[in-house]
């Protein structure tokens, strides 16, 4: 009888966007309270030349590392190297969006609800997308946090009328201490339109290291993030905190909209229009941990013979 297993080994495909990066981390994260993982991180160049080019160098990195037990990629950049490395060095390959190759070249394809697709073979469906967020035991009631994003293709946004939805929150909830940043599409003018408040601290994006938003909704027991910014609103959620909907124009429906709507009409999150002005916002209607249920139906499914241990991750590819 062989004995069990202390460890497996990953390989993670990144495309350099901090939202995708974020969705393999959370899994990557889970995956490490149950079990030790060996993780190998490449970045798959964006230019189709330098593309070419850099998988001759994978190619003789790869051979020098241990093979994989689990390849995980997130974004379409990444997808064809996943497919690649599965093909060539075995292990069992999982992409984290619906794929824009066909789902029988992946063993598992994790799906956000709103992308359309039925749990069915090889394909496992989640609420929104997966982070490293943990639920949280330490949030404060008096604090707050305000997460803004900006223009995008799913919204027609508007300054005015985001300023005066956050005017009204810290105005009327004068024993909270918000904490208000912004994201790298928020415009310049929005920041001017704020007006200062006691209770109200503002701190640009620009400002804020990686892992602040973590850290913030690791305290934070209520927050607010406008529409558009849909991960931040299933990180809150996945905090533990409860959550509002800082309200938008949409540009049509689609299915950002769509996840968003259905996060209301569950109770999941309050939109601006139905919070009772001063009144806390309420808790979500069940707990949300979409990178642990993951995780462990990775394991259970595949990895069943694996014993607990410590972990170790390789930041980057050997030639980073």
């Amino acid at each position: 009888m062989p004995a069990p297993r202390t460890e497996i080994h990953v390989w993670r495909f990144m495309d350099g966007k901090p939202g995708h990066e974020n969705q393999t981390l959370g899994l990557i994260r889970a995956l490490e309270k149950r079990v030790a993982c060996s993780v190998q991180d490449w970045r798959v160049p964006k230019g189709w030349l330098e593309r070419l080019r850099w998988r001759r160098v994978w190619g003789r990195e790869a051979s020098l590392v241990s093979p994989p037990d689990l390849i995980l990629g997130a974004g379409h950049l990444t997808h064809t190297m996943v497919a690649r490395a599965r093909r060539k060095y075995g292990g069992k390959s999982v992409v984290m969006m619906k794929p824009s190759l066909p789902v029988s070249w992946f063993d598992l394809c994790v799906v956000p609800e709103h992308d359309g697709l039925q749990d069915r073979d090889r394909v496992l469906t989640v609420r929104g997308v997966l982070n490293p967020v943990e639920k949280s035991e330490t949030q404060v009631r008096s604090q707050g946090l305000i997460l803004v994003g900006g223009p995008c293709r799913h919204v027609h946004w508007d300054d005015p009328t985001m300023v005066k939805q956050i005017a009204r929150i810290h105005r009327s909830t004068p024993d909270t201490l918000w904490t208000l940043t912004t994201s790298r599409r928020t415009p310049d003018a929005f920041l001017e339109l704020l007006k200062p408040a006691d209770n109200l601290k503002v701190i640009p994006a620009s400002e804020t290291p990686p892992g602040w938003v973590a850290e913030q909704l690791s305290r934070c027991a209520q927050v607010w993030a406008s529409g558009d910014s849909v991960s931040m609103l299933y990180e809150s959620l996945t905090s533990g905190a409860a959550t509002g909907v800082l309200e938008v124009d949409w540009a049509g429906e689609g299915k950002l909209r769509q996840g968003v709507q259905s996060l209301i009409q569950t109770g999941m999150i309050t939109s601006f229009s139905d919070w009772p002005s001063g009144e806390p916002l309420p808790p979500p209607s069940c707990p949300l941990a979409e990178s642990q249920r993951v995780a462990d139906w990775l394991l259970n499914h595949w990895f069943p013979d694996v014993e607990g241990g410590a972990s170790k991750h390789s930041s980057e590819g050997l030639s980073e």
